[in-house]
């Protein structure tokens, strides 16, 4: 098998025990393969951005202030991009995915049960059955979970009662196989992006959970932990016991304990050093450009370069006076910009992860409030979403508030500020989330084709109110 076959199966999570070592084997000796490798982890993700992305507004649709052009991170690429990639790419994947759904044994035995679920999502079973109708209760054999909204989630547990949580826009393929001396069943999932929160009970020494990732792989004899992944990087944090991590590209492995937290990077070959969990924060600014997860980043000077071109073309500026605008303008800070929606299935969406930029947990009070500004193009009502964990580790559940349509100018700036109390629990819908951390937040349109602009998300302290 030649290491393109073998990097598809493992990003696919259809990968082998063998399989998986033989790739390590071919990352640690041949940076060809690591190069391989890395563009096709960033093609993965980006075909997903893709299929998610048609419809973000051009510069026809945009407001004349700020016309988006191409995302940044689009444009300053860390590694060579090639169009071609995309189409044997996706070709490989389809080979791949029915080599999955033909290739599975008859009648498996149920691997886990669902124990709380919520929101949209795809069950893939092994036979290639696919459902979007699982309910509490049920018991299923190995397959995939694909979250389709900012608001899903979906909690399991395996025989022994290892329980596992998935929460937004994540995907993960559940295995068991026999291992070690005894022939034990040893649990594997492959999670491919999102984030997951596991309690695992004590496993056999010669059988432990396995988690791959795109970047690394984690194993867990017995543990609390967390762990979020993208396309490039691995976020690992242990709240309880200890998990070993390996990153796939070297092999580097290393063992981390209890309150610590790490990030495996492909891009990143120094030594791997877990950081002591920090004291929490209650405030908090968003840093557009980093925090995206689910969304396209305009900055204003691309937004301007690509004005001065079309003013050009028309013949409305000459080229030194654009060049003169141009240069004047790159003298300043590039981080203002803002972040457009892209539209899913289930409406048009933003997703901010505080984690990508701060190092501190940012923690929920009685005082806090949700600052959003933006732009939306359309009269419709927006809902502000909030993901949460708590402050031990593991999830601690979605809220959400409305701002109503009769609150929003179309085209016009808006400036919203959301008490806590204003946020409702997406499924029980008594509680608050006071004392909870903050892990994503999200701003979702139900149409997909309306257009939203974010500029700015912070968390602040809502004032005391005076006692007369």
């Amino acid at each position: 098998m030649n290491s393109q076959e073998l990097i598809h199966r493992y990003l696919l999570g259809i990968a082998s025990e063998d399989d998986v070592r033989q790739l390590e084997r071919l990352l640690q000796n041949d940076p060809t393969v690591q190069d391989e490798f890395l563009l096709q982890a960033e093609m993965d993700a980006h075909l997903r951005q893709e299929a998610q992305s048609a419809g973000v507004p051009d510069m026809a649709e945009a407001p004349a202030r700020r016309s988006p052009m191409a995302n940044d991170a689009s444009i300053q690429p860390r590694r060579r991009t090639r169009f071609a990639w995309a189409a044997f790419s996706a070709a490989s994947l389809l080979v791949a995915l029915l080599w999955l759904l033909t290739s599975q044994d008859s009648a498996p035995d149920p691997l886990i049960h669902i124990t709380s679920i919520n929101g949209p999502l795809m069950w893939t079973g092994n036979g290639g059955q696919i459902t979007q109708t699982l309910a509490v209760g049920d018991s299923l054999t190995g397959g995939s979970i694909e979250l389709l909204a900012p608001d899903s989630w979906v909690e399991f547990a395996f025989e022994d009662q290892s329980t596992v949580s998935l929460t937004g826009l994540t995907a993960v393929t559940i295995t068991d196989s026999a291992h070690g001396t005894t022939a034990t069943k040893r649990k594997e999932m492959h999670l491919k992006h999102g984030r997951l929160c596991a309690n695992v009970r004590q496993q056999p020494s010669d059988s432990p959970l396995l988690i791959r990732t795109p970047s690394a792989e984690l194993t867990v004899l017995g543990t609390q932990f967390d762990v979020e992944t993208e396309s490039e990087s691995t976020r690992l944090t242990v709240n309880q016991g200890r998990v070993r991590l390996k990153r796939l590209t070297d092999g580097s492995e290393i063992d981390v304990p209890a309150s610590q937290t790490i990030l495996a990077s492909l891009q990143d070959q120094d030594g791997l050093t877990p950081s002591a969990r920090q004291t929490p924060v209650t405030v908090w600014q968003s840093d557009l450009r980093n925090d995206v997860v689910h969304g396209k980043w305009f900055s204003d000077l691309s937004v301007l370069a690509k004005q001065l071109k079309i003013a050009v073309a028309e013949g409305d500026l000459s080229m030194e006076a654009a060049r003169a605008a141009f240069k004047k303008a790159a003298t300043f800070d590039d981080s203002a910009g803002s972040l457009w929606a892209t539209p899913t299935t289930y409406g048009s969406l933003v997703v901010l992860s505080p984690q990508r930029s701060v190092t501190q947990p940012v923690l929920l009070t009685a005082s806090t409030s949700v600052r959003v500004r933006g732009r939306c193009h359309a009269n419709v009502p927006l809902t502000i979403g909030l993901s949460t964990g708590f402050t031990d580790g593991g999830f601690a559940g979605k809220y959400r508030a409305e701002i109503p349509a009769a609150s929003l100018t179309v085209g016009e700036a808006f400036e919203v500020e959301l008490p806590l109390h204003e946020f409702v629990d997406t499924k029980q819908r008594t509680h608050l989330p006071i004392g909870y951390e903050l892990k994503d937040w999200w701003c979702i349109a139900e149409n997909a084709s309306v257009k939203i602009e974010i500029t700015n998300v912070e968390l602040t302290k809502t004032p005391a109110k005076e006692t007369p």
